[in-house]
């Protein structure tokens, strides 16, 4: 009998400890990124890396504006924490993307004076404001080409 009840509250231990964790709500996942994003702007220790140069039409002939990328990492670790991209055309679109463990947390974009925040968890974003997913799924490799790029200069 005493073997019974001890396999039987074994088996219930072993089923809870290994069985799938629930995952976080959007509401604490978006209040955590928030935090680490003010830890992040508030890192003075950050080396940034800036690039500019001109965006050109489709065919690549004629300028159409410019644009300045700032990459802000860990100069020891070279790990990535923000990028900051500016483009200039007819309306300005800034876009900044951050980073973590390396994943996007973050995008923070503001095109003709409105700002859309989308929140990252896992490639997938888990809250929006005013966007539909093209917009979203474009912002997404956009962040994964840029980690990239720094990933293979740095």
């Amino acid at each position: 009998m005493k073997t019974n009840t001890l396999l039987i509250i074994f088996g219930i231990l072993l089923f809870s400890a290994c069985g799938t964790k629930p995952s976080q709500s959007a509401a604490k996942l978006t209040q955590e990124i928030n935090t680490y994003v003010s830890e992040v702007n508030s890192n003075l220790n950050l080396k940034q890396d800036v690039i500019e140069g001109a965006l050109t039409d489709m065919e690549g002939f004629k300028d159409i504006g410019n644009f300045k990328y700032t990459v802000y990492f860990d100069a020891q670790s070279h790990t990535l924490y923000k990028i900051k991209n500016v483009e200039t055309t007819a309306q300005v679109i800034t876009e900044v993307y951050y980073f973590k463990d390396g994943d996007v947390v973050l995008m923070d974009v503001n095109s003709g004076g409105t700002t859309t925040k989308f929140y990252v968890h896992k490639n997938k974003v888990i809250s929006e404001n005013n966007s539909g997913t093209p917009n979203q799924k474009l912002l997404l490799e956009k962040a994964n080409r840029f980690q990239k790029t720094f990933q293979r200069e740095h």
